[in-house]
């Protein structure tokens, strides 16, 4: 991408809060939105700005998957565009900066629990499905996806 007018920074998980809501979670208040982990030293949250505006965010846990224990497993939540952002782009932008911050910190699984929907966007990153397809409450059908790094 060549596009000039965006770049991506580190943001507060506060700061990721608005587009968790209207992008992924309308249903439920400010309150549920804060996600375990949030802030917690090792976790970290990108915003991605385009026009000088917040467009798309992503965040990322030192977190196993359930039935797993290790220190060097990293989780995505929260990732989203703005409806008038997509296509351009930028979720792909975001998924480089969390592996390339993952890697930096010598991670060896990135996992996340994607909707269905958005399976083949991970895919393009080589995350595979694991397990079966869940519905968590009002949320749709979601699937475990990971790679080792």
């Amino acid at each position: 991408m060549n596009n000039k007018e965006f770049y991506i920074k580190k943001i507060s998980a506060d700061d990721t809060r608005h587009l968790r809501q209207i992008i992924l979670r309308p249903h439920q208040t400010a309150n549920e939105l804060v996600y375990p982990g949030d802030d917690d030293s090792d976790s970290v949250h990108f915003g991605l700005y385009f026009e000088n505006k917040l467009c798309g965010i992503a965040s990322v846990y030192r977190q196993s998957p359930a039935g797993e224990n290790s220190t060097a497993s990293w989780r995505l939540r929260g990732m989203a565009t703005t409806e008038e952002t997509r296509g351009m782009g930028f979720g792909k932008e975001l998924m480089k900066e969390c592996l390339n911050f993952v890697r930096s910190k010598n991670g060896e699984k990135f996992w996340c629990t994607a909707r269905t929907t958005a399976e083949g966007f991970y895919e393009l990153f080589g995350l595979k499905r694991h397990g079966d397809v869940f519905t968590p409450e009002g949320l749709g059908e979601h699937v475990i996806m990971s790679i080792k790094l």
